[in-house]
């Protein structure tokens, strides 16, 4: 399976950029300069695939739900979909890497593809996730610390412009900006949105979904930015914090343990 997979990403990838039909990323959303992950550094993030790719990113929110981006699952239907767990490496098989199908793709209601606004969606496995600890996992969310800046993000995104998903899971620090004039005050709404990003490297294609994290705590989920070349421009991340009302309604709450947090 994964040796079929490293062979499809190549052919998936040529038709990716030949085309721009329905449920591929656009360029406008897309980790270019970062460095490999670590085994059991980020249990929580998930491959979102459809036909077997890897087409994005999410994180796990509770057992049976992964939040992500409308624009990573738009068009798809659940049948098309399953998340992966547990994974570093997209051609390799790890211990506690598991696939699940999807039954349900909830999109937010008031999404607008114009401005990027409420760019967010969970998504429904069919059976609950099994946790084990240091390798599956949950991530609470919470509002950003705007007081200490750095975040990590992590994904599968490709490493140059245009280029095919990376085969390792990679990390990159960025910084959370309260300022982001690179967009105008219509794209870049900091009341559902967070700012962040670094002069060495970028989410990229395929880091769509990608969650930011803080102290472990996961602030938003990558939404779009304007390319990942030189000179690395900011990314717009979905802010979580400010779909409390959303989440709960359509995934249910997060474990006790975010209670806490």
């Amino acid at each position: 399976m994964k040796l079929r997979t490293a062979i499809s990403i190549f052919l998936c990838c040529l038709l990716h950029n030949a085309l721009a039909g329905e449920n591929v990323i656009n360029d406008q959303e897309r980790i270019l300069g970062g460095t490999k992950a670590r085994e059991g550094e980020f249990p929580f993030i998930v491959s979102i695939t459809t036909n077997g790719e890897h087409l994005c990113a999410g994180f796990i929110y509770n057992p049976r739900f992964i939040v992500t981006t409308v624009t990573c699952v738009q068009n798809l239907s659940p049948s098309q979909v399953s998340v992966v767990v547990g994974q570093l490496s997209l051609i390799s098989t790890e211990q506690y890497e598991r696939r699940y199908q999807v039954v349900s793709i909830i999109p937010h209601e008031n999404y607008d593809a114009n401005l990027g606004l409420n760019n967010l969606a969970v998504i429904e496995t069919s059976s609950s996730m099994a946790f084990t600890a240091g390798h599956v996992d949950f991530i609470c969310y919470n509002e950003d610390n705007t007081t200490f800046p750095e975040a990590t993000v992590m994904g599968w995104g490709a490493t140059q412009e245009g280029g095919l998903p990376s085969i390792d899971l990679l990390k990159a620090s960025v910084t959370i900006s309260t300022e982001c004039v690179v967009y105008g005050s219509e794209e870049y709404q900091p009341n559902y949105m967070i700012c962040a990003g670094s002069d060495t490297v970028s989410p990229c294609h395929y880091d769509e979904g990608s969650p930011l994290v803080q102290d472990n705590i996961v602030v938003g989920v990558a939404s779009r930015n304007t390319g990942c070349k030189e000179l690395f421009l900011p990314t717009l991340y979905t802010r979580l914090s400010s779909y409390y009302a959303w989440l709960n309604r359509n995934a249910g709450q997060q474990p006790p343990a975010c209670s806490a947090t």
